[in-house]
């Protein structure tokens, strides 16, 4: 089993890969690697030539896009349905500049002004084009590609024969296949002593994904903002919360989800694996 590290999406990247030569290993660990920065200069809110941020930073509301980026937005909208408007990229992507208000009072006034053109309902898909309703809504695909990154590097390395594996970006967790023909384990970290875990679970298949308030915020006069952005005002309940799915895209959307409103009720496929109370 051969172990490899980077840092994309702003996070340290994991890989653990079981192929029949370090020279196989080696290249399927390349093809992660490049794809996951591929996808990280493509969608990132934050490169200035990114495709995202010729949407944000539009002259002209309604663009064509490519297949790639239509589908994710696609998905997006997706889980903005049946989240209920929980997991919404526009909110996500229009209120970020929240995080830079200079006061509390500053904060609360740029917020009023934006909530109208904050939510999903502003944008318009229809194939590959995509409609802005106005030129205030922007989208932040962040809650969204690392775990479609996660995916992705699964599929890749399927598709170049490795058949166990495990990838990790910043937490977000997916497998195949076995840890030396044993399941793989995966410690939920403990928000409140990082050193520790709360657990360990047995990931056979699928992927976790953790979602919680504790490692990014930004302080405006002291008062922690978490970097999770909602639409509505977020539950108090949970600190922290571990999903178990099929797939990263759920584990991450829903963990985010379930993590502003405890309230909703998930899929049958969506799986508690670990809750953390404030």
């Amino acid at each position: 089993m051969d172990h490899y590290q980077f840092e994309a999406f702003s996070v340290p990247c994991d890989l653990h890969i079981d192929a029949p030569t370090a020279s196989a290993a080696n290249d399927a660990a390349k093809a992660v690697f490049e794809n996951a920065k591929r996808l990280e200069q493509r969608y990132s809110f934050f490169i200035s030539d990114s495709e995202l941020s010729s949407l944000n930073n539009r002259s002209t509301d309604r663009h064509t896009l490519s297949d790639e980026l239509a589908g994710l937005i696609g998905l997006a909208l997706f889980y903005a349905q049946i989240t209920h408007g929980t997991f919404d990229i526009a909110t996500a992507g229009t209120l970020k500049e929240l995080s830079r208000a200079a006061s509390l009072d500053a904060y609360a006034l740029r917020k009023e002004a934006l909530l109208p053109f904050a939510d999903s309902t502003h944008l318009n898909l229809d194939g590959n084009i995509l409609t802005f309703s106005n030129p205030v809504t922007k989208i932040d695909l962040g809650g969204l590609v690392k775990e479609y990154a996660v995916d992705n590097s699964i599929l890749l390395l399927q598709s170049l024969g490795i058949e166990s594996a495990m990838v990790n970006f910043g937490g977000d967790i997916a497998v195949i296949g076995t840890y030396y023909d044993v399941p793989w384990r995966v410690g939920i970290q403990d928000p409140n002593v990082p050193d520790n875990n709360l657990m360990e679970t047995e990931l056979n298949y699928g992927a976790v994904c953790t979602s919680g308030h504790s490692k990014r915020f930004s302080l405006i006069e002291s008062e922690r903002i978490s970097h999770i952005i909602a639409p509505i005002k977020k539950d108090d309940t949970f600190a922290q919360i571990s999903i178990h799915a099929p797939t990263a895209v759920d584990a991450g959307i829903w963990s985010t989800a379930l993590l502003i409103d405890p309230a909703l009720i998930p899929p049958e496929h969506i799986e508690i694996v670990s809750t953390v109370r404030l």
